[in-house]
C-alpha cells in the first residue's frame, strides 16, 4: 500500500478527535494487513494511525 491512492481517507472527524475512515480504504488497508509476510505496524505507521487500530480490524477503523 504505498501512493496518494491507497491512502486512508478520514471523512468525518468528532469533537473528541476521533476520526471515522473511509470503507473502501480501511478494506484495502485490512487485507494489505492480511497477507502473508505483511508488516501490520509498517502499514499502520505508512497510514499515520495506532498499529493497534490496525490490528483489531474493522471494528476500530
Amino acid at each position: 500500500m504505498t501512493g496518494k491512492d491507497s491512502e486512508l481517507k478520514v471523512v468525518r472527524q468528532s469533537r473528541d478527535g476521533r476520526r471515522r475512515y473511509e470503507e473502501g480504504g480501511k478494506r484495502v488497508l485490512i487485507e494489505a494487513a492480511l497477507r502473508p509476510g505483511a508488516s501490520v505496524a509498517r502499514l499502520a505507521q505508512e497510514q499515520g494511525i495506532n498499529a493497534n487500530l490496525l490490528r483489531n480490524g474493522s471494528r476500530s477503523i
